[in-house]
């Protein structure tokens, strides 16, 4: 693969995974902030797609539905809270990657 392209995919992909987390991040804010209904609601709306526009969503949206999933499954507390800790690292190294894609673009120049 050229440096090119290679630079493109990462690009690509660190701008896709921010945007996924920024969803996941807007959404818990505003969760938090109204009246606590997004989150059931957006599970309900993921849950009740069709089985292939089910999958499209998980995939395209995975760490917002990994965090709607153990929001409202019955998992114990402290598994949420390892839940919770691993999306922000998760977030922290999508962001990073995004930042590593875009520096070495400057780099390029």
């Amino acid at each position: 693969m050229s440096a090119v392209r290679d630079r493109r995919l990462r690009l690509a992909l660190g701008t896709w995974a921010s945007a996924a987390f920024a969803v996941l991040w807007i959404g818990a804010a505003v969760n938090v902030v109204g009246d606590g209904r997004l989150a059931p609601d957006a599970w309900r709306w993921v849950t009740d797609l069709a089985a292939v526009p089910q999958l499209v969503a998980w995939v395209v949206l995975l760490p917002a539905t990994v965090a709607l999933w153990a929001s409202q499954s019955d998992l114990p507390a402290v598994l949420g809270w390892v839940v919770a800790a691993g999306l922000v690292v998760w977030t922290v190294v999508a962001w990073a990657g995004l930042a590593r894609a875009l520096l070495a673009g400057r780099r390029a120049r």
